[in-house]
């Protein structure tokens, strides 16, 4: 008898080959007649004995069918900008070839993109302008997840202001995109960005009181100074060394009436309440998807 330890490691390896046959077919994956690698066969006859009416492999393969349908769906639900500029097919094919090369590293659903925006950055799939576009969307939508999971330091007090390390707070993310990725949300189709002047953008990402995350486009020497602030700042020092071309007072006073009416500075070293503000409402979706089919 194998110790349960090798059990659980031949388990998962065989869950991790690709989704083949019938099992395709209730997927939004590319069909394809290709059946399991002798490998999965191998797998299932030495950890799982068969039933009255299903073999060792097809009780494997239910499993293996309701791991690869609940991780296609998670990464699904968590790129919808990205699955629109793709188009279905194009979605599909990179979402099926990231998570072979790269299968899940946590416990959580919620850190399964984690390396998209990597992987979407060199991926053969894609031509150079994909790689620039759809690397910097799916950069914007992970930072959507890390700031809904980040902590919150506490809100300063004029105390704070005066005496205190600001910081940026956790769920606050900076993201420095090759091109203005944001412009995205406001087309129907990929077709746009023929037409789109390449730039480089800030983006700023924020979890607001409701729960949901937000997004702004910030001034270059603006996110300079929100660098600054990453790391924890007295503010007498924060402006002592502007960035060039040099901000005006009006611009700093703008920007830093912003930062706090946004929720964006905290205290370093205090923990802060993670409340929300039940009154703006909940926009989000939480689902579990499931489906069994029997293997053919």
């Amino acid at each position: 008898m194998q110790p349960l330890e090798q059990v659980q490691r031949e388990f998962f390896r065989a869950l991790l080959l690709p989704l083949r046959g019938s099992s395709r077919e209730v997927t939004e994956l590319a069909t394809s007649s290709e059946g399991h690698a002798e490998e999965f066969f191998e797998i299932a006859d030495a950890i799982i004995k068969p039933g009255m009416h299903l073999s060792s492999a097809e009780r494997l393969e239910l499993y293996h069918r309701q791991y690869w349908f609940r991780i296609l769906d998670s990464l699904a639900e968590d790129f919808p900008l990205l699955r629109r500029m793709c188009g279905e097919p194009v979605f599909w094919d990179l979402i099926e070839a990231y998570l072979l090369s790269r299968p899940s590293r946590s416990f959580t659903l919620r850190h399964l993109g984690e390396g998209f925006a990597e992987f979407l950055d060199t991926s053969p799939l894609l031509n150079d302008q994909q790689q620039l576009w759809f690397g910097s969307i799916a950069r914007m939508e992970y930072a959507y997840m890390e700031s809904f999971e980040a902590l919150q330091s506490a809100v300063p007090e004029p105390d704070d202001l005066q005496d205190g390390v600001i910081e940026l707070q956790h769920h606050v993310r900076l993201l420095r995109l090759p091109v203005p990725a944001d412009l995205c949300r406001e087309w129907p189709d990929f077709s746009s960005a023929a037409d789109c002047e390449i730039q480089e953008v800030w983006i700023a990402v924020w979890r607001e009181l409701s729960g949901r995350s937000l997004q702004v486009r910030v001034d270059p020497a603006e996110a300079v100074i929100l660098q600054k602030l990453q790391n924890g700042i007295k503010l007498a020092v924060l402006f002592d060394e502007l960035p060039d071309p040099q901000p005006s007072a009006g611009d700093i006073t703008r920007w830093f009436a912003a930062w706090q009416s946004h929720g964006w500075l905290g205290v370093q070293g205090k923990q802060g309440k993670d409340e929300l503000d039940a009154s703006i409402g909940w926009q989000g979706l939480d689902r579990m998807s499931s489906q069994a089919v029997r293997m053919e």
